[in-house]
């Protein structure tokens, strides 16, 4: 060995002598060992955690205001149809109706009716169809606006009678109710029918 420190010199078997400068070799390696700690690290990074939202407590406050909602909130109350029915005591006074404003309609079997304007006759019955009813009314209506000014106010409002027969359906009778609201028709009654249009009425139905 020589007095330089840093030099080294080994006799190996069978091979030349080599030497070998440890401070160089010392700065290699720790530049490699870094390299490869690098790279190491560099393929073990994992990527950051995608954000999200934890909706877990989300599900404990829909149950709380759908309690809330159920316990406040008010169901629907059936509304009721106000109709004007005939007083059938005795002493009561017959209500008048215009015999031009005034029309009568008869609900029959097969979703048909009869109408007849004023006063019952027999050649003024009229049979139709149901859904063609609401046309027929409408143009009562308009008829009626075109009455000279010495009739009364009453006289240009339309007046309806509903009879249901005895081969009518409840379904009919709603329709027609359900007219006179779309048709805004304020002056309506239901009243029976009498023997003579019972009579006629099998006639045309």
């Amino acid at each position: 060995m020589n007095g330089n420190r840093n030099a080294l010199k080994i006799q190996a078997p069978n091979k030349g002598a080599f030497l070998w400068n440890s401070e160089k070799s010392a700065s290699v390696i720790e530049r490699r060992t870094m390299a490869d700690i690098q790279v190491k690290n560099s393929k073990d990074k994992r990527k950051s955690p995608t954000p999200r939202i934890d909706l877990t407590p989300m599900v404990d406050l829909g149950f709380i205001l759908i309690t809330f909602f159920i316990f406040t909130t008010t169901l629907s109350q059936s509304h009721l149809m106000d109709i004007n029915m005939p007083d059938n005591t005795a002493t009561a006074t017959p209500t008048a109706f215009p015999d031009t404003s005034t029309v009568t309609v008869i609900l029959t079997k097969n979703n048909n009716a009869i109408y007849y304007t004023g006063a019952m006759k027999a050649s003024n019955m009229q049979l139709t169809p149901l859904n063609r009813l609401s046309e027929l009314l409408t143009e009562k209506q308009q008829a009626l606006q075109t009455l000279p000014a010495s009739f009364s106010k009453e006289a240009h409002k339309i007046h309806v009678i509903i009879k249901p027969g005895d081969n009518s359906v409840y379904a009919n009778l709603v329709t027609i109710l359900d007219q006179m609201a779309i048709n805004d028709i304020t002056y309506y009654a239901i009243a029976d029918l009498s023997d003579v249009e019972k009579a006629e009425a099998k006639k045309l139905d």
